[in-house]
């Protein structure tokens, strides 16, 4: 079995700046995929950019947070009480979602966003978990819940056969309910990748570019066989600058990252293959 690789850029619909950062990226093939926020704000901008790019449909990058960097976002289903705040809008805090979001209104939320994206003229083939609440990093797993609604919908789900090291981490004593998932999406025939690929240490933790690239070599080197996801964040200059200084350097590493010849040659010497799923 060979290795394969897909490059995502997520959290298109962010801004419109974002958003043609994207576009362009995907249209020139330096990324192979690319996850849609359906509650952002320009969401909509998105999919204008990409059908008049004639790229193929986003993944759905379901959200129940909003982003401290945005205007607050709304839940797309109705009556979603347990995925508000008191404003109306999903928390800021993921873990804050993660804890309170209850199971039904979690898949009535997933059914709503993917409803979205189908209005629109789009067939996402796959969904993810914009900053992981589905996964449990923060002590709930909804991961069954999403493996449930992958096979219902026909969609294959961002959930990791083998844990990389710094998630293996981040997930402690969440084993069993990873192990479990991944035996039902089995069961179910829900596709999953074989890993994730990334720049897992936060912003502020990253000593340069260099840093950055060197993490992210070493992550291929030692791919598996199969077809793994390597998960970036780029941003344009303009973007990152809502962030924290830290992390808004890393999203710009990112997008410098995949403009990289020496990343690009490094695929190649390592004999893995670009593909646009798993």
């Amino acid at each position: 079995m060979n290795r394969r690789l897909v490059i995502t850029a997520d959290d298109l619909g962010v801004d419109a700046e974002t958003n043609a950062t994207i576009v362009e990226l995907m249209r020139d093939g330096l990324v192979s995929a690319t996850t849609l926020i359906p509650v952002a704000t320009a969401a909509t901008d998105a999919v204008e950019r990409l059908k008049a790019a004639g790229l193929h449909a986003p993944r759905l990058h379901l959200t129940l947070n909003s982003a401290r960097e945005w205007a607050g976002w709304s839940p797309l289903s109705a009556d979603a009480r347990t995925l508000i705040g008191p404003d109306g809008t999903l928390p800021l805090d993921a873990a804050q979602a993660e804890r309170s979001a209850s199971t039904a209104d979690v898949a009535r939320e997933m059914f709503a966003q993917l409803g979205w994206m189908r209005r629109l003229g789009l067939r996402p083939p796959a969904l993810d978990s914009h900053s992981g609440t589905l996964y449990g990093l923060r002590g709930r797993s909804l991961a069954l819940t999403a493996v449930e609604f992958c096979a219902e919908h026909g969609l294959a789900f961002r959930l990791p056969r083998r844990l990389a090291s710094v998630l293996g981490l981040a997930v402690r004593g969440l084993g069993t309910a990873h192990r479990r998932a991944v035996r039902r999406a089995d069961a179910l025939g829900v596709r999953l990748p074989q890993t994730l690929v990334g720049s897992w240490l936060p912003g502020s933790a990253i000593l340069g570019y260099g840093h950055l690239r060197a993490d992210v070599l070493a992550q291929l080197r030692s791919l598996p066989r199969g077809t793994s996801e390597l998960i970036v964040h780029p941003s344009p200059l303009a973007s990152a600058q809502r962030f924290p200084a830290g992390e808004g350097r890393k999203r710009v590493w990112e997008l410098r990252l995949l403009r990289d010849p020496a990343f690009h040659r490094a695929l190649r010497r390592e004999h893995i293959e670009v593909v646009p799923a798993w």
